[in-house]
Protein backbone atom coordinates (compact mmCIF):
# COMPACT_ATOMS: atom_id res chain seq x y z
CA UNK A 1 0.00 0.00 0.00
CA UNK A 2 1.36 3.55 -0.72
CA UNK A 3 0.86 5.21 2.06
CA UNK A 4 1.39 9.09 2.90
CA UNK A 5 2.26 10.29 6.45
CA UNK A 6 2.16 14.17 6.58
CA UNK A 7 4.00 15.60 9.41
CA UNK A 8 7.39 14.59 10.75
CA UNK A 9 7.60 14.54 14.76
CA UNK A 10 7.12 11.59 17.03
CA UNK A 11 3.69 10.17 15.96
CA UNK A 12 4.83 10.76 12.10
CA UNK A 13 8.48 8.91 12.26
CA UNK A 14 7.07 6.33 14.62
CA UNK A 15 4.23 5.32 12.05
CA UNK A 16 6.38 6.00 8.89
CA UNK A 17 9.32 3.40 10.46
CA UNK A 18 6.45 1.00 11.93
CA UNK A 19 4.32 0.78 8.49
CA UNK A 20 7.54 0.71 6.18
CA UNK A 21 8.62 -2.35 8.21
CA UNK A 22 5.54 -3.85 7.18
CA UNK A 23 6.40 -3.64 3.94
CA UNK A 24 4.51 -0.76 3.50
CA UNK A 25 5.10 1.99 0.60
CA UNK A 26 5.97 5.22 2.61
CA UNK A 27 6.52 8.76 2.08
CA UNK A 28 6.56 10.74 5.16
CA UNK A 29 6.07 14.75 4.52
CA UNK A 30 7.19 17.57 6.67
CA UNK A 31 6.81 21.23 6.48
CA UNK A 32 9.59 22.24 8.24
CA UNK A 33 12.50 19.36 9.33
CA UNK A 34 11.71 16.15 10.87
CA UNK A 35 11.99 15.91 14.46
CA UNK A 36 12.56 19.61 14.77
CA UNK A 37 9.46 20.47 16.28
CA UNK A 38 7.37 20.14 19.64
CA UNK A 39 9.13 16.51 19.75
CA UNK A 40 12.44 18.18 20.37
CA UNK A 41 11.54 20.44 22.33
CA UNK A 42 10.20 17.67 24.71
CA UNK A 43 11.24 16.57 28.22
CA UNK A 44 11.36 13.33 27.54
CA UNK A 45 9.27 12.30 30.20
CA UNK A 46 7.74 8.98 30.01
CA UNK A 47 4.96 9.64 32.89
CA UNK A 48 1.84 11.43 32.31
CA UNK A 49 1.55 14.46 33.86
CA UNK A 50 -1.73 15.40 35.97
CA UNK A 51 -2.98 11.55 35.12
CA UNK A 52 -6.44 11.95 37.01
CA UNK A 53 -7.50 14.11 34.34
CA UNK A 54 -7.40 11.77 31.87
CA UNK A 55 -10.15 9.31 30.98
CA UNK A 56 -8.94 5.66 32.58
CA UNK A 57 -9.25 4.46 28.31
CA UNK A 58 -5.55 6.74 27.81
CA UNK A 59 -4.10 6.26 31.36
CA UNK A 60 -3.85 2.39 30.58
CA UNK A 61 -3.04 3.50 27.19
CA UNK A 62 0.21 5.27 28.62
CA UNK A 63 1.07 2.18 30.76
CA UNK A 64 0.94 0.19 27.53
CA UNK A 65 3.10 2.65 25.47
CA UNK A 66 5.19 2.44 27.90
CA UNK A 67 6.00 -1.25 28.62
CA UNK A 68 7.13 -1.15 24.62
CA UNK A 69 9.94 1.62 25.26
CA UNK A 70 12.81 -0.89 26.18
CA UNK A 71 11.72 -2.86 22.83
CA UNK A 72 11.59 -0.06 20.72
CA UNK A 73 14.51 1.85 21.96
CA UNK A 74 16.49 -1.27 21.90
CA UNK A 75 15.74 -1.77 18.49
CA UNK A 76 16.84 1.60 17.51
CA UNK A 77 20.35 1.42 19.51
CA UNK A 78 21.05 -1.41 17.33
CA UNK A 79 19.81 -0.99 14.07
CA UNK A 80 21.18 2.77 14.26
CA UNK A 81 23.56 3.09 16.70
CA UNK A 82 22.50 6.07 18.39
CA UNK A 83 21.34 5.68 22.00
CA UNK A 84 17.91 8.04 22.83
CA UNK A 85 19.71 7.65 26.21
CA UNK A 86 16.28 5.48 27.88
CA UNK A 87 16.42 5.02 31.77
CA UNK A 88 14.49 4.36 34.79
CA UNK A 89 15.68 7.11 36.80
CA UNK A 90 12.42 7.68 39.01
CA UNK A 91 10.58 10.70 40.01
CA UNK A 92 10.59 13.19 42.92
CA UNK A 93 7.45 15.31 43.71
CA UNK A 94 8.75 17.68 46.72
CA UNK A 95 6.74 18.43 49.12
CA UNK A 96 7.41 22.07 50.13
CA UNK A 97 8.85 24.97 48.13
CA UNK A 98 5.38 26.07 47.12
CA UNK A 99 3.53 22.29 47.22
CA UNK A 100 1.59 22.21 50.52
CA UNK A 101 1.91 18.54 52.02
CA UNK A 102 -1.80 18.13 51.86
CA UNK A 103 -1.93 19.12 48.11
CA UNK A 104 1.03 16.13 47.46
CA UNK A 105 -1.15 13.94 49.37
CA UNK A 106 -4.01 14.10 47.61
CA UNK A 107 -2.52 14.01 44.16
CA UNK A 108 0.05 10.66 45.51
CA UNK A 109 -3.34 9.69 46.32
CA UNK A 110 -4.95 10.21 42.79
CA UNK A 111 -2.01 8.68 41.23
CA UNK A 112 -1.87 5.89 43.28
CA UNK A 113 -5.46 5.09 42.24
CA UNK A 114 -4.30 4.97 38.90
CA UNK A 115 -1.76 2.27 39.81
CA UNK A 116 1.24 4.44 40.05
CA UNK A 117 3.69 3.92 43.23
CA UNK A 118 4.59 6.44 44.96
CA UNK A 119 6.12 6.34 48.36
CA UNK A 120 6.72 9.32 51.02
CA UNK A 121 10.15 10.04 51.79
CA UNK A 122 11.18 12.26 55.07
CA UNK A 123 13.84 15.28 54.59
CA UNK A 124 16.30 12.81 55.82
CA UNK A 125 15.18 10.23 53.32
CA UNK A 126 14.81 12.50 50.33
CA UNK A 127 19.09 13.69 51.40
CA UNK A 128 19.89 10.02 51.09
CA UNK A 129 18.64 9.33 48.02
CA UNK A 130 19.00 12.63 46.53
CA UNK A 131 20.79 15.41 48.32
CA UNK A 132 20.89 19.14 47.59
CA UNK A 133 17.18 20.02 47.22
CA UNK A 134 16.12 23.69 48.66
CA UNK A 135 15.84 24.05 52.37
CA UNK A 136 11.96 24.65 51.72
CA UNK A 137 11.32 21.02 50.58
CA UNK A 138 9.91 18.85 53.70
CA UNK A 139 10.13 15.91 51.65
CA UNK A 140 8.87 13.79 48.42
CA UNK A 141 6.97 11.37 47.05
CA UNK A 142 9.04 8.87 45.51
CA UNK A 143 8.23 7.23 42.23
CA UNK A 144 10.70 4.28 41.16
CA UNK A 145 9.20 3.47 38.33
CA UNK A 146 9.32 6.89 35.86
CA UNK A 147 11.03 6.50 32.79
CA UNK A 148 12.15 8.90 30.43
CA UNK A 149 14.31 9.25 27.28
CA UNK A 150 16.17 12.39 25.39
CA UNK A 151 14.33 13.48 22.39
CA UNK A 152 16.82 14.92 20.93
CA UNK A 153 18.87 11.78 20.49
CA UNK A 154 15.32 10.00 19.89
CA UNK A 155 14.38 11.87 17.11
CA UNK A 156 17.71 11.32 15.15
CA UNK A 157 18.02 7.61 15.72
CA UNK A 158 13.98 7.54 14.51
CA UNK A 159 15.05 9.43 11.02
CA UNK A 160 18.13 7.50 10.30
CA UNK A 161 15.71 4.17 11.34
CA UNK A 162 12.70 5.38 9.02
CA UNK A 163 14.91 6.05 6.27
CA UNK A 164 17.00 2.79 6.70
CA UNK A 165 13.80 1.23 6.00
CA UNK A 166 12.88 2.36 3.12
CA UNK A 167 10.49 6.18 3.88
CA UNK A 168 10.78 8.59 1.60
CA UNK A 169 11.42 11.47 3.82
CA UNK A 170 10.75 14.41 2.39
CA UNK A 171 11.50 17.68 4.00
CA UNK A 172 11.01 21.17 3.47
CA UNK A 173 7.42 20.10 2.00
CA UNK A 174 4.43 21.84 3.47
CA UNK A 175 1.17 20.51 2.62
CA UNK A 176 -1.67 22.59 2.73
CA UNK A 177 -4.86 20.26 1.72
CA UNK A 178 -5.67 17.16 1.69
CA UNK A 179 -6.89 15.22 -1.46
CA UNK A 180 -10.55 13.04 -2.23
CA UNK A 181 -13.61 13.29 -0.66
CA UNK A 182 -15.90 11.76 2.11
CA UNK A 183 -17.69 9.56 -0.33
CA UNK A 184 -14.51 8.15 -2.06
CA UNK A 185 -12.21 8.66 0.51
CA UNK A 186 -8.70 10.40 0.66
CA UNK A 187 -6.12 10.16 -1.95
CA UNK A 188 -3.15 11.96 -1.25
CA UNK A 189 -2.29 15.52 -0.80
CA UNK A 190 -1.46 18.89 -2.72
CA UNK A 191 2.08 20.71 -1.25
CA UNK A 192 2.33 24.32 -1.08
CA UNK A 193 4.05 24.71 -4.17
CA UNK A 194 1.11 22.76 -5.79
CA UNK A 195 2.16 19.38 -6.37
CA UNK A 196 0.02 16.35 -5.36
CA UNK A 197 1.07 13.51 -3.32
CA UNK A 198 -0.65 10.36 -4.74
CA UNK A 199 -1.55 7.72 -2.03
CA UNK A 200 -3.80 4.81 -1.06
CA UNK A 201 -3.83 5.88 2.20
CA UNK A 202 -3.04 9.58 4.38
CA UNK A 203 -2.10 9.01 8.20
CA UNK A 204 -2.65 12.75 9.11
CA UNK A 205 0.05 13.15 12.09
CA UNK A 206 0.40 17.18 11.72
CA UNK A 207 0.68 18.34 15.52
CA UNK A 208 -0.65 21.25 16.18
CA UNK A 209 -1.16 21.89 11.99
CA UNK A 210 -3.74 19.24 11.85
CA UNK A 211 -7.13 20.66 11.99
CA UNK A 212 -6.71 23.07 8.64
CA UNK A 213 -5.49 19.94 6.85
CA UNK A 214 -8.51 17.70 8.59
CA UNK A 215 -11.26 20.86 7.27
CA UNK A 216 -9.99 20.09 4.01
CA UNK A 217 -11.87 16.68 3.78
CA UNK A 218 -14.61 18.27 5.83
CA UNK A 219 -13.44 16.69 8.82
CA UNK A 220 -13.31 18.33 12.49
CA UNK A 221 -10.65 17.76 14.77
CA UNK A 222 -9.79 20.09 18.25
CA UNK A 223 -6.46 20.46 18.32
CA UNK A 224 -4.72 23.75 18.93
CA UNK A 225 -1.09 24.79 19.64
CA UNK A 226 -0.17 25.23 22.89
CA UNK A 227 3.19 26.71 23.44
CA UNK A 228 5.71 25.36 26.23
CA UNK A 229 9.32 26.86 26.72
CA UNK A 230 12.04 24.77 28.28
CA UNK A 231 15.81 26.07 29.44
CA UNK A 232 18.64 23.96 29.58
CA UNK A 233 21.60 24.65 32.12
CA UNK A 234 24.79 22.73 32.00
CA UNK A 235 25.49 21.00 34.88
CA UNK A 236 28.05 18.34 36.52
CA UNK A 237 27.17 14.64 35.62
CA UNK A 238 26.21 13.01 38.31
CA UNK A 239 24.54 16.30 40.79
CA UNK A 240 21.19 15.42 39.86
CA UNK A 241 19.68 11.67 38.92
CA UNK A 242 16.14 11.52 39.48
CA UNK A 243 13.51 14.16 37.32
CA UNK A 244 11.87 16.56 40.29
CA UNK A 245 8.47 17.44 39.51
CA UNK A 246 6.36 19.64 41.76
CA UNK A 247 3.98 20.13 39.03
CA UNK A 248 4.36 23.75 38.07
CA UNK A 249 7.87 23.04 37.00
CA UNK A 250 10.48 20.17 36.55
CA UNK A 251 13.90 18.87 36.15
CA UNK A 252 15.18 16.37 34.28
CA UNK A 253 18.95 15.70 34.21
CA UNK A 254 20.80 14.39 31.69
CA UNK A 255 23.62 11.40 31.84
CA UNK A 256 26.01 14.81 30.48
CA UNK A 257 25.10 16.86 33.28
CA UNK A 258 22.71 18.91 31.52
CA UNK A 259 19.77 19.45 33.09
CA UNK A 260 16.37 20.67 31.37
CA UNK A 261 13.87 23.26 33.52
CA UNK A 262 10.37 23.69 32.42
CA UNK A 263 7.85 24.46 31.39
CA UNK A 264 5.42 26.70 30.35
CA UNK A 265 1.83 26.20 28.70
CA UNK A 266 0.65 29.15 27.02
CA UNK A 267 -2.31 29.73 24.64
CA UNK A 268 -0.14 31.79 22.19
CA UNK A 269 -1.63 30.44 18.85
CA UNK A 270 1.39 29.68 16.45
CA UNK A 271 3.95 31.46 18.12
CA UNK A 272 6.72 28.97 18.56
CA UNK A 273 9.82 31.42 19.88
CA UNK A 274 10.67 31.80 23.45
CA UNK A 275 10.69 34.80 25.28
CA UNK A 276 12.90 36.28 27.79
CA UNK A 277 10.23 36.45 30.77
CA UNK A 278 9.16 33.03 30.21
CA UNK A 279 12.80 31.88 30.34
CA UNK A 280 13.36 33.85 33.91
CA UNK A 281 10.82 32.63 35.97
CA UNK A 282 11.82 28.83 34.23
CA UNK A 283 15.41 29.99 35.63
CA UNK A 284 14.04 31.15 38.83
CA UNK A 285 11.33 27.88 39.91
CA UNK A 286 14.69 25.75 39.13
CA UNK A 287 16.67 27.35 41.53
CA UNK A 288 13.98 27.07 43.94
CA UNK A 289 13.99 23.84 43.68
CA UNK A 290 17.43 22.74 43.21
CA UNK A 291 19.88 25.58 44.27
CA UNK A 292 22.78 24.37 42.29
CA UNK A 293 21.46 25.53 39.34
CA UNK A 294 21.95 29.32 40.06
CA UNK A 295 25.33 28.25 38.82
CA UNK A 296 24.39 26.55 36.25
CA UNK A 297 25.62 28.01 32.89
CA UNK A 298 22.28 28.51 30.64
CA UNK A 299 23.32 26.71 27.41
CA UNK A 300 20.07 27.59 25.35
CA UNK A 301 16.24 27.49 25.49
CA UNK A 302 13.73 26.37 22.75
CA UNK A 303 9.56 26.95 22.46
CA UNK A 304 7.44 24.43 20.33
CA UNK A 305 4.06 24.12 20.08
CA UNK A 306 2.03 20.96 21.53
CA UNK A 307 -0.70 19.60 19.66
CA UNK A 308 -3.76 19.92 22.67
CA UNK A 309 -7.22 19.04 22.79
CA UNK A 310 -9.84 20.73 25.02
CA UNK A 311 -10.44 17.04 26.68
CA UNK A 312 -6.63 15.94 26.93
CA UNK A 313 -7.26 13.27 24.45
CA UNK A 314 -5.35 12.44 21.37
CA UNK A 315 -7.10 11.29 17.97
CA UNK A 316 -5.81 8.01 16.74
CA UNK A 317 -7.42 5.66 14.22
CA UNK A 318 -9.28 5.92 11.29
CA UNK A 319 -11.49 9.13 10.36
CA UNK A 320 -15.14 7.85 10.06
CA UNK A 321 -16.77 7.98 6.63
CA UNK A 322 -13.43 8.97 4.84
CA UNK A 323 -11.55 5.92 3.82
CA UNK A 324 -7.93 5.70 4.25
CA UNK A 325 -7.45 8.43 6.11
CA UNK A 326 -5.85 7.84 9.39
CA UNK A 327 -5.54 10.24 12.64
CA UNK A 328 -2.81 10.37 14.58
CA UNK A 329 -2.62 13.82 16.61
CA UNK A 330 -3.90 15.77 19.45
CA UNK A 331 -0.99 13.52 22.02
CA UNK A 332 -0.57 17.37 23.91
CA UNK A 333 2.08 16.62 26.81
CA UNK A 334 2.43 12.76 25.87
CA UNK A 335 3.70 12.54 22.70
CA UNK A 336 6.90 10.96 23.31
CA UNK A 337 5.10 8.50 25.89
CA UNK A 338 2.41 7.52 23.40
CA UNK A 339 4.63 7.52 20.38
CA UNK A 340 5.46 3.26 20.44
CA UNK A 341 1.82 2.94 20.70
CA UNK A 342 0.09 4.63 18.49
CA UNK A 343 2.39 3.43 15.78
CA UNK A 344 1.51 0.06 16.56
CA UNK A 345 -2.51 1.11 16.32
CA UNK A 346 -1.83 2.77 13.02
CA UNK A 347 0.06 -0.43 11.29
CA UNK A 348 -2.72 -2.47 12.67
CA UNK A 349 -5.23 -0.35 11.14
CA UNK A 350 -3.79 -0.49 7.75
CA UNK A 351 -3.06 -3.90 7.97
CA UNK A 352 -6.66 -4.78 8.60
CA UNK A 353 -5.85 -6.18 11.73
CA UNK A 354 -8.01 -5.42 14.72
CA UNK A 355 -6.28 -2.84 16.68
CA UNK A 356 -3.74 -3.57 19.92
CA UNK A 357 -5.74 -1.42 21.52
CA UNK A 358 -9.17 0.16 22.04
CA UNK A 359 -9.81 3.05 20.07
CA UNK A 360 -13.22 4.04 20.48
CA UNK A 361 -12.56 6.46 22.89
CA UNK A 362 -9.66 8.78 20.70
CA UNK A 363 -12.52 8.63 17.45
CA UNK A 364 -13.44 12.51 16.33
CA UNK A 365 -15.81 13.30 19.24
CA UNK A 366 -18.24 16.63 19.55
CA UNK A 367 -16.19 19.96 19.95
CA UNK A 368 -16.99 22.35 23.15
CA UNK A 369 -15.86 25.59 21.45
CA UNK A 370 -16.21 26.94 25.23
CA UNK A 371 -13.80 24.38 26.65
CA UNK A 372 -10.52 26.24 27.96
CA UNK A 373 -7.37 24.06 27.55
CA UNK A 374 -5.16 26.50 29.26
CA UNK A 375 -6.40 28.45 32.40
CA UNK A 376 -6.14 31.96 31.85
CA UNK A 377 -2.79 33.85 33.48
Amino acid sequence: MQVLVVGGGMQGLCIAAALAREGHDVQLAERETPGQRASWVAAGLLTPSSPWKYPPALVELCFASEALFPGFVADLVEHTGIDPEYEVAGMLYPEGAGVRPEVLAAETARRDALGFDGRHLSRAELDALQPGLARSVTGAVWQPRSARVRPPRLMAALRRRASDLGVLITNECEIVALLGRPSSGVQGARTASGQELPADAVVLAAGAWSAPLAATLGLTVDVRPVRGQILLLRGEPGLLGPTINNGESYLVPRRDGRVLAGSTMEDAGFADWSTPEAIARLRVAARALFPACAAMEEETNWAGLRPGTADRVPYIGPAPEIPGLVLATGHFRNGILLGPITASIVADVLGGRRPCADIRPYAPRPVDPEAVLVPAS
